[in-house]
């Protein structure tokens, strides 16, 4: 069986990631974890957040729609935000990064603030290890740097473009928020470091009758390291876009991210099923999609476990241009066999993954 791929391409800036649907989010406790993650007091009150992703502007390589705007960010599973809260714009020494986590179906929050103190809020997501970041501050400019991010990742990789209050308006650039001694609701804005790629998998119609295909893993790997990101944050009350973003040469190594297990596996229809990786534009040229499958026979029997294929992903997954962050490269892989013809031919229930142009 061949698993032919047909390309189009989603374009810059932004990726529909998920536009869910928005609700307010809960906090924490009044104990939690330091900097250093030691148990230290804490004083004021809980900030509670509610985050918000730009939306990936999916050009289609022949319609080139796109799509403007953020979206309500509700994570389908467990992750972290990584915030500096600065009282008075102040960067002094090595400020401490708050965890924003969401587990249990809610947002829970070590930040306090003091009511009607001003702070001005950064951070990245997700917060988690490897990655480590530092903060610094030249006259307006603040420069948010994130080391040791892997080159591909299953969590999409943002930073923090502006923030909404209550009373505020959804600004990119807007740092500033005021404390209250409630409903503390802050609207972070998240903007991508990384561009993605959707694999959309279906199974041809016709080997459909034959054969049942469960997708039970799937992995992006690349030959390079880790790499840093440097984001330049630039304070305004306009629609101006508040950030640059600058990188360093990925480091000599691998990465990899499996971005979809299931101990069942998932059934691929004959209309698409999606799943979505992100990746540095830099390492496109040499990312591989390595798939972990099932094959059932139409009564329901296992024919052939854990079937792996391997696939070279074009370079530049784009037909005009290397992609940029916030671009969504779609690739769409069909399933078909080779012999329909041949029951018996092994490539029936073993097929094999091949990547076309």
């Amino acid at each position: 069986m061949q698993v032919r791929v047909m390309r189009y391409i989603t374009g810059k800036y932004g990726l529909g990631l998920l536009a869910m649907s928005c609700w307010l989010i809960t906090a924490c406790s009044s104990d939690g974890a330091g900097g250093d993650g030691t148990d230290v007091p804490r004083q004021g009150h809980p900030l509670q957040v509610v985050p918000y992703t730009a939306n990936y502007h999916a050009t289609d390589f022949q319609m080139r729609a796109v799509t403007e705007g953020y979206s309500a960010y509700t994570p389908d599973h467990e992750i972290a935000i990584g915030l500096y809260v600065l009282e008075d714009g102040n960067i002094a020494g090595t400020p401490a990064v708050k965890l924003i986590s969401y587990s249990n179906n809610d947002w829970h929050s070590q930040a306090m603030v003091e009511e009607n103190k001003d702070y001005t809020i950064f951070g990245y997501m997700p917060k988690k290890d490897p990655i480590s970041s530092s903060i610094s501050k030249s006259g307006e400019v603040v420069t948010l740097t994130l080391s040791n991010i892997s080159t591909v990742s299953a969590d999409d990789v943002c930073f923090i473009t502006g923030v909404k209050d209550n009373d505020g308006d959804l600004l990119q650039g807007k740092f500033d928020y005021r404390g209250k001694a409630d409903n503390n609701y802050l609207r972070l804005l998240l903007d991508h470091l990384f561009a993605s790629v959707k694999f959309s998998f279906q199974v041809d119609a016709t080997y459909n009758t034959l054969r049942t295909i469960k997708v039970k893993s799937l992995t992006l790997n690349t030959t390079a390291g880790t790499m840093t990101a440097t984001v330049k944050l630039t304070p305004n009350t306009t629609e101006d876009y508040p950030a640059t973003v600058e990188y360093t040469t990925p480091a000599a190594g691998t990465s990899s991210a499996t971005f979809f297990e299931s101990v069942e596996g998932v059934e691929i229809p004959t209309t698409t099923t999606s799943f979505v990786c992100c990746f540095a534009p830099a390492v496109s040229g040499n990312l591989t999609l390595v798939t972990t499958y099932d094959v059932y026979d139409r009564k329901g029997n296992l024919i052939r476990k854990d079937c792996e294929a391997t696939n070279q992903l074009p370079d530049n997954l784009d037909l005009a241009s290397q992609p940029t962050r916030g671009q969504q490269v779609t690739l769409t892989l069909t399933v078909n066999p080779t012999y329909l013809y041949q029951l018996s031919d092994p490539d029936l229930d073993n097929p094999t993954f091949t990547l076309e142009e």
